[in-house]
């Protein structure tokens, strides 16, 4: 294989390229798109970056990332042998050879069905530039993987797609993103080795030292020195005193070299041609092998139904509750953001839940709108979007939850934690919002709508079938098991199977992945061109269904899914019902005001105690009205127990009085007391007199205080202690409820698709800076920092000399003539060639770049 393709052969291939494949890598790799580049030179430069090509490389998946790898583990820069050495097409044959002829075997034909292929199909020099090259290529990668020709073929021209392989030869960033030793693999041997001087497999040589008939090949301690290195890491350092009998037969044959690291000690390494005759030619260690859904537990549709309908009602019921809670007393913000721990733990007990579980209803109750900042902004209460919801049905209340929950960039699970600064990350804060978690949802939805109807999904067949889908795309620990609970939360899943409102959501994250990461076969530019996207070989997938459309197909799946609403309830003389079955909306509501939850399952428990009673009582139920709403779905007349509680509740009921007051005014003058509270503009502030010269206001002191000066007063602020207060007025707004805030929302970014259009707008920018650059040939003057990177490359690889311009910490611009000694991320490290000194200069003080 041919050396690896530089930012010259790069931008020579991209310009040759029709501007319908330059658009579709464009769209490919959003990342070169914006901003737009000035030339083809510059392109190949960006493209060619480390940060871009592991952009590129976290959206393949396993299969296709491992053509990758291979493309660079077999990548030599001679494997024609000129010095008689033997490359990785010699290593397919000699392997082919020996598993006919054994350890010592003659050489022989490779037996039918053998994974390696012919040699013979394989030519030993694929640097050429013509289509034999690729099926060279496929064939040379096809003999190393467990892959079949058809799927190497088409991942090669995937990677040729996003300009990862160009004509057969790995883009210079991708040997560094997979380091220095792909699948394992040491360096090619310094000292060149013939076919008939590589090893058998480790399986035939190991089998050979512990045989007892005749002298092995080599002995038991150089088979476990083999042993350790030929799966990688393929390099061992020899500690002080230590000693390695077996390397020395190994050194002698050529199997092992022999080196010294930093420190003195002694290093051996195994080449990677050595190692993958041990390896039989084999890359990977394991079969590449989809995640199969075979061993998934199947979950009838009955119970599926069941158990999400039963989840996403105590959802609903949990929401609503907090909105009370909240309307109450709302969540109080820490001085650095997010729900105070008190008041999260004040949460939890009033909806009976775990911390844990309580931040997760709080976070879905703030994606679907239904909170709000207070008109100080120091608290969490109820948004004007939560009185529509709570009267809204039970499908209507639900689908906006499970709708914002799928879009959702929100980690609740990680409440209570701290980030790498060591802040905490509470509940509503900005610390909660992490960009991958938006895309994680996306992905576990769609791989559980690719599932068989029914079939349980467990978080560690998620994982897996996500890390083969994008291996270098690393999911956090934990987040998995925490985004399947969240579903099963909301009723999306049920028993860990999807239901069909989650298949609705599914599709939509479907759709969602793809205009994220389109497809990477040149397809059309337009989403509407089906036709010429089935003969770029992608698909053309169905419009998306609009927010407005998703709500009511999960309305109407959700209503499909609930059993029959029961209205009646079996009351018993210990004070305890049971309502068989799903209650009605209104019998739910009622037992909400007047009981507590003892069990809920098929059939829902409850206890009705004093305390409850009183809830009833405070939302202004009488004890007459109590008695007779329950009494109208029971059956039978309510037992004598339960009206003595109902009755004692009331008669207890309001002994004492709180009155809510914001705001409190001292007036020196009892008659202008007087006026206040006999003027009828003032009637809004809820004004009462408590004191000779004392009112009291329910409205905020903002209020107060601009209503007062509209009248023609001059009231001040004062503190607690009855200070005044000096500082620039606070006018506050009426007492209302607020609109719904979504943390972190402000900071979503979402990368924009171009259209066509734009498309042709950059491609012909392109052509013509191209064209520009060649006309100006030798003589053109780099001052785009991209084209000036490139050339500095250029100049490293060829060691040519350079005139720079430099731009001083004073502003002044001076000349050098250098030689590139090294491109390094930020700076360059130069050689003036006048002044035979060294200096590093970072890439922000070149002005340009030219050849000298």
């Amino acid at each position: 294989m041919s050396p690896s393709a530089s930012t010259q052969d790069l931008a020579v291939h991209l310009t040759a390229l029709p501007d319908r494949e330059v658009a579709a890598l464009l769209v490919a790799r959003p990342d070169l798109a914006a901003p737009p580049s000035s030339s083809f030179l510059a392109l190949a430069t960006r493209a060619g970056a480390p940060g871009s090509i592991e952009h590129a490389l976290a959206g393949l998946d396993a299969p296709t990332l491992a053509v990758a790898e291979a493309v660079v583990a077999l990548n030599r820069l001679d494997e024609s042998g000129r010095a008689g050495g033997a490359g990785p097409t010699e290593v397919a044959e000699v392997v082919g050879n020996r598993r006919v002829g054994g350890v010592g075997g003659a050489s022989g034909e490779p037996a039918d069905g053998e994974p390696l292929g012919d040699p013979a199909d394989q030519p030993a020099d694929p640097a050429g530039l013509d289509s034999a090259a690729s099926v060279d290529l496929a064939g040379l990668v096809t003999a190393h993987l467990p892959l079949p020709a058809e799927q190497v073929t088409e991942a090669l021209e995937h990677l040729g797609r996003l300009a990862l392989v160009i004509e057969g030869r790995p883009a210079a960033a991708l040997e560094a993103a997979f380091g220095p030793h792909p699948f394992g693999l040491g360096p090619w041997a310094a000292e060149p080795l013939s076919a008939e001087q590589l090893p058998p497999t480790l399986e035939e040589l190991s089998e050979d030292a512990a045989g007892g008939g005749g002298k092995p090949v080599i002995s038991a301690a150089s088979v476990e020195m083999l042993q350790a290195l030929t799966w990688g890491p393929p390099a061992g350092t020899l500690r002080a005193g230590g000693t390695a009998p077996g390397a020395a037969p190994l050194i002698e044959r050529g199997w092992l070299e022999r080196s010294s690291d930093a420190h003195g000690r002694t290093r051996f390494i195994l080449p990677r041609q050595v190692a993958l005759a041990l390896r039989g030619g084999r890359l990977t260690r394991e079969p590449l092998t989809t995640p199969g859904a075979g061993d998934l537990e199947t979950v009838g549709a009955d119970v599926v139904a069941s158990e999400a309908s039963f989840h996403a009602e105590e959802a609903v019921r949990l929401v609503a509750a907090l909105l009370e809670e909240w309307g109450r007393e709302g969540g109080t913000i820490r001085r650095t953001g997010g729900v105070s721990a008190r008041a999260l733990a004040r949460t939890a007990d009033a909806l009976d839940l775990e911390a844990d579980a309580a931040a997760r209803i709080i976070e879905m109750a703030a994606g679907a709108g239904l909170l709000g900042l207070d008109d100080d902004g120091t608290a969490w209460v109820p948004s004007s979007l939560a009185a529509g919801w709570l009267t809204d049905s039970l499908p209507q209340r639900w689908a906006p939850l499970a709708l914002a929950w799928s879009g959702s960039a929100r980690i609740p699970w990680l409440t209570g934690t701290r980030d790498d600064d060591g802040t905490l990350r509470a509940v509503l804060s900005p610390a909660l919002e992490a960009g991958w978690a938006a895309r994680l949802r996306a992905r576990v939805l769609a791989l559980l709508g690719d599932l068989p109807p029914g079939a349980s999904a467990t978080p560690a067949f998620v994982r897996a079938a996500l890390t083969w889908q994008s291996p270098r795309r690393t999911v956090p620990g934990g987040a998995i098991s925490a985004v399947l609970a969240e579903a099963e939360t909301l009723g999306i899943t049920g028993g860990g199977a999807l239901t069909e409102a989650g298949r609705i959501l599914a599709r939509r994250a479907a759709a969602s992945l793809d205009e994220q990461a389109p497809g990477l076969s040149g397809g059309p530019t337009d989403p509407g061109d089906a036709g010429r996207a089935e003969e770029a070989g992608g698909e053309a997938h169905a419009e998306p269904l609009s927010d407005d459309q998703a709500l009511t197909a999960l309305e109407a799946a959700l209503a499909a899914d609930l059993p029959a609403a029961v209205e009646m309830i079996l009351v018993q003389s210990d004070l305890t019902a049971i309502v068989p079955g799903r209650p009605a909306p209104e019998l739910a509501a009622l037992l909400e005001r007047t009981s507590v939850v003892e069990s809920r399952g098929g059939a829902l428990t409850v206890r009705f105690t004093p305390e409850s009673v009183r809830g009833a009582l405070d939302v202004g139920y009488r004890a007459e009205e109590i008695t007779q709403e329950i009494g109208r779905y029971s059956p039978t007349p309510l037992p004598d127990s339960l009206s003595v509680l109902i009755q004692d509740a009331a008669r207890h009921h309001g002994a004492v009085r709180v009155r809510a007051v914001s705001a409190l005014l001292r007036i020196g003058d009892e008659a202008t007391a007087a006026g206040l509270l006999a003027e009828p503009r003032l009637r809004d502030l809820g004004l009462d007199q408590v004191a000779p010269g004392i009112l009291v206001a329910t409205a905020s002191a903002g209020q107060v205080l601009r209503e007062l000066r509209a009248t023609g007063l001059a009231p001040v602020t004062e503190d607690a202690s009855g200070h005044l207060v000096v500082g620039p007025a606070t006018a506050q707004q009426a007492c209302r409820a607020p609109e719904p805030t979504r943390p972190g929302s402000e900071h979503s970014v979402r990368r924009r698709r171009p259209g066509r259009r734009e498309l042709t707008t950059l491609v012909g920018r392109l052509r013509v800076g191209q064209e520009a650059l060649q006309a100006a040939g030798e003589t053109a003057v780099a001052t785009d920092p991209v084209h000036a990177l490139a050339v500095l490359r250029q100049a490293q690889s060829s060691r040519s000399r350079l005139r720079l311009s430099l731009a001083g910490p004073d502003g002044a611009v001076q000349e050098r003539q250098v030689r590139v000694m090294a491109v390094e991320p930020g700076r360059v490290r130069l050689r003036d060639v006048v002044r035979e000194t060294e200096l590093t200069v970072a890439v922000h003080r070149i002005v340009s770049v030219e050849a000298s």
